[in-house]
């Protein structure tokens, strides 16, 4: 414990020498180091004192912030090359970080933005806020758009957010890591955030990368309560992902989530998940998309409209579309082998639809409005 405690001092003790000389770069660096580090006397503490280190470690990582941020209203100071030299300074002691490539989906997505049915405008924004910047990363450093970084996937469950994220990875042809917050959480103490720090730095390894963070609520729950596990990991991504060291790496986070107030208010900063895309109930194309590729090669009723059923699917998310589908599908099946008429017909799709409601409920619809007028008003 007594190294993490020496590092932890040093790295204070130059983001002082830092501010003193008016290198805020170089400061924020160092204080985001010590933060680190007051994370990993955490890990190796109990009670109490693992607590303080929490406590300690939140506000090195939140004067980091303050003094990265200021640094960039500036122009950047000359010294700040030093960045990534410190960097590599101590990347011996922190290449002892394998298992983050346990998350790396091995097959590079195939799937692109067009080949996704519909959600035109979360499309659109997800071109312009990520894939355009990076496919054109010259006239974006011109324009001072920064490419990677972190964005929030939220709305009702079952509507292809994770599909979304793939199709962004594919259109880069980026490695693509995928991660639940149950697959990262772990009842060992200190364990969790282990697995986090890894997860992070296999991906900030790669020169482009996208991290697909699933059920990222259960990740990053709000601090505050009696769980220091849940307070440990939440300063843990912070560090990680609060863009204080300098790399030619290009990473981008793609959080995911039906419940975005549970979040902690941290991850909404600048450099975290700074932007939110609603990904809400599918539009007419994508409804009638579905409802053809769930009905496949199945005998439908010459009069059977698919337009007109995606139509009175309206509200439905995209795993109720194909319940809907799939139970309609049985009910002919079994009226076909009992002897009845071979082919399935829209009545068929009206008494699935009385058993499987929507399960986008209008409290549910309501809770992202307040969300979303919270965050954007």
């Amino acid at each position: 414990m007594s190294l993490e405690s020496d590092r932890k001092a040093q790295h204070a003790r130059q983001a002082d020498e830092a501010i003193t000389k008016g290198n805020l770069r170089k400061a924020a660096f160092h204080l985001a180091k010590a933060g680190e580090y007051a994370l990993k006397l955490a890990d190796k503490s109990e009670g109490k004192v693992g607590q303080n280190f929490v406590r300690e470690a939140e506000d090195l990582i939140d004067l980091a912030e303050a003094f990265s941020q200021k640094a960039a209203a500036e122009k950047p100071a000359a010294s700040a090359t030093a960045t990534p030299k410190l960097k590599s300074k101590e990347s011996k002691e922190d290449k002892d970080e394998e298992g983050g490539d346990d998350w790396l989906v091995t097959e590079k997505p195939s799937v692109r933005l067009s080949d996704i049915a519909g959600m035109d405008d979360v499309k659109a924004k997800l071109q312009e806020m990520v894939i355009k910047p990076l496919k054109h990363a010259e006239q974006a450093k011109q324009w001072g758009i920064r490419p990677g970084g972190g964005i929030l996937l939220y709305g009702p469950p079952g509507n292809g957010k994770t599909t979304l994220g793939k199709a962004v990875a594919g259109e880069l042809e980026a490695d693509f890591f995928y991660a639940t917050g149950a697959e990262i959480r772990s009842k060992w103490h200190g364990e969790s955030e282990q697995r986090l720090r890894k997860l992070i730095q296999a991906a900030k390894s790669r020169p482009v990368a996208v991290l697909f963070l699933d059920d990222v609520d259960g990740l990053l729950p709000r601090r505050g309560g009696n769980s220091t596990v849940d307070n440990r990991i939440v300063v843990q991504f912070l560090n990680e992902i609060g863009g204080f060291e300098e790399s030619p790496n290009t990473l981008l986070v793609l959080g995911a989530t039906n419940k975005p107030e549970d979040l902690d208010e941290g991850v909404f900063r600048t450099g975290r998940f700074d932007e939110k895309i609603f990904v809400g109930l599918p539009d007419q194309p994508a409804r009638e998309f579905m409802v053809r590729k769930n009905l496949g090669d199945a005998p439908v009723d010459p009069a059977f409209d698919p337009v007109a059923v995606a139509a009175k699917l309206e509200n439905y998310t995209g795993s109720d579309i194909v319940a809907v589908v799939q139970s309609a599908k049985r009910a002919g099946f079994r009226r076909t082998i009992d002897g009845g008429s071979n082919v399935l017909t829209l009545a068929d799709i009206e008494l699935a639809m009385k058993t499987i409601p929507s399960s986008a409920t209008p409290d549910l619809m309501r809770e992202y409005e307040r969300f979303a007028k919270a965050r954007f008003k």
